[in-house]
């Protein structure tokens, strides 16, 4: 037995760990997560073989926010390789290769590029956010929240309309459209990424602070993948509760 509890409304794929977001009306989901979803990462040089998180991204430098990955088409299991290139915040169209590219996202720190085709997520495969729960948090914060800001892979509309509604579907499965079958594995424990604006970078402590007062710092949800296929916008979700 399974219940319709939500419609994806938006999809977003994140080529390079960090930069900006491409909108999609569809994604193709393996057992990593979708195809093309932070394939790229840069990697600080003194943290490379130190840390579990030697990632270079906007906590660093909030520029990152406002480079635009370009691609040629959509991401699928049969053109894995597809290029990639960049539009820097100046407009400049450049391959994801390039050392002046590099040399601008590092700040004066030394990294490295790294390219996987395991996303290179922080956590699971997947992550899901409610536009209901943005709106909530809008108005606890008291802030014009973008919901780009969560930096999700998947935006959903919640069927009952509630806020954080969506916390109750930890340890279930999802059916998300015909065939993805996705577990939920936890909560997504957030930082200081939330509160960057998307199109100028700049910093809104609030939001941050809303949800670590009033949600134990944690929204929105990570996803394990369970069986691959194809996801689109409009999508609906059923939650599949499992057996105690």
């Amino acid at each position: 037995m399974s219940d319709f509890v939500a419609t994806v409304e938006k999809l977003y794929l994140y080529p390079v760990k960090s930069m900006a977001g491409i909108a999609l009306e569809e994604a193709h989901v393996g057992l990593d997560g979708i195809t093309g979803d932070r394939e790229y990462a840069f990697v600080q040089a003194d943290k490379a073989d130190k840390s579990i998180f030697p990632w270079m991204t906007a906590r660093e430098n909030s520029r990152m926010l406002l480079y635009q990955p370009v691609l040629e088409q959509p991401p699928a299991a049969e053109n894995s390789e597809r290029t990639l290139r960049v539009k820097t915040p100046e407009g400049r169209l450049t391959e994801i290769s390039d050392a002046t590219l590099r040399e601008e996202v590092a700040g004066g720190r030394r990294i490295s590029l790294m390219r996987s085709f395991r996303a290179m997520t922080d956590c699971q495969h997947l992550s899901l956010f409610s536009l209901a729960t943005v709106r909530a948090l809008s108005r606890e914060s008291e802030s014009e929240i973008d919901h780009r800001q969560f930096r999700a892979n998947f935006y959903v509309e919640p069927r009952s309309g509630q806020a954080f509604e969506e916390e109750r579907w930890v340890n279930c499965l999802v059916r998300i459209g015909d065939r993805v079958l996705a577990s939920v594995v936890q909560r997504d424990t957030r930082c200081m990424m939330i509160n960057m604006d998307p199109e100028t970078g700049v910093q809104n402590p609030k939001v941050l602070r809303a949800v670590a007062q009033q949600h134990g710092g944690d929204a929105g949800l990570y996803l394990t993948v369970v069986r691959p296929g194809v996801i689109h916008t409009g999508d609906p979700i059923r939650l599949i509760p499992l057996p105690d």
